[in-house]
């Protein structure tokens, strides 16, 4: 499946563009979005990233077909690249928007839950199939999941594997805001792009601090946001904002 991109205004946009297959991922796939994070994580022209899909979905997940002819050895590499994905994707300081279109499933929800905002069209459907085949989550979705929704909702929806409409998904704390489907693309270009204009390292550190604090005591997490906090203030960049919000304040 290609991956195709663009760089607009400091914003990377890639769209899985295999709308026949409801933009499943096989093993190529997974290595190109791979390569797309750590291209993104050097080129000082990318301040934010966005993920979205073609067609009628933003992903199904696995290409079922392709993984009824894996060996175990092509299966274990899947698996393992989509770890490789979640690691990459989290540690990656610079933010990930996923604008979901359509179906989010299996893989696919794994790899939106991998960014850190998500922003729903309004006929989203997001779930787990993954115990209907006799499978479990991969990708670091287990962790992501359970912070998101909490241990009782993610249960759920991996038992049952039922799908959850667009309100829903934002009632539970999977997606942060629901949109028209005709207004998906525009509102998360805006987002994307005002984001884009804040400061680096502020960007950074917000997404360093909160992943970080997820598993932290409260005593340590003081401690990290004053560290990261000082670290902001002496950033040129920041500097500079914050001279510009006084000017446009004094006018």
């Amino acid at each position: 499946m290609p991956i195709h991109t663009s760089i607009q205004n400091k914003v990377l946009w890639g769209t899985f563009d295999r709308p026949e297959a409801l933009n499943a991922f096989d093993i190529p796939d997974l290595e190109e979005l791979l390569g797309l994070f750590r291209t993104a994580k050097y080129n000082p022209d990318i301040r934010v990233i966005v993920l979205t899909g073609k067609g009628r979905a933003f992903s199904v997940g696995a290409d079922i077909k392709a993984m009824d002819k894996m060996s175990e050895e092509d299966f274990a590499k899947a698996a393992s690249l989509y770890q490789a994905l979640a690691r990459e994707a989290l540690s990656l300081d610079k933010p990930i928007l996923c604008a979901i279109n359509g179906f989010a499933l299996g893989g696919g929800l794994e790899v939106a839950l991998m960014c850190d905002l998500r922003i729903a069209g309004a006929s989203a459907k997001l779930g787990l199939p993954d115990a209907y085949m006799g499978f479990s989550p991969t990708g670091g979705l287990t962790w992501l999941l359970t912070k998101m929704v909490g241990l009782s909702v993610a249960m759920d929806m991996a038992l049952t594997t039922d799908k959850l409409n667009a309100e829903e998904s934002k009632r539970v704390g999977l997606v942060s805001r629901v949109v028209k489907d005709d207004q998906l693309e525009s509102t998360v270009r805006e987002l994307a792009e005002r984001i884009a204009e804040f400061p680096k390292r502020g960007l950074r550190n917000i997404k360093r601090s909160f992943y970080m604090a997820a598993d932290a005591d409260f005593q340590s997490v003081l401690t990290l946001e004053e560290s990261y906090d000082s670290d902001c203030f002496r950033s040129d960049e920041t500097q500079a904002a914050l001279k510009n919000f006084i000017e446009s304040r004094r006018k």
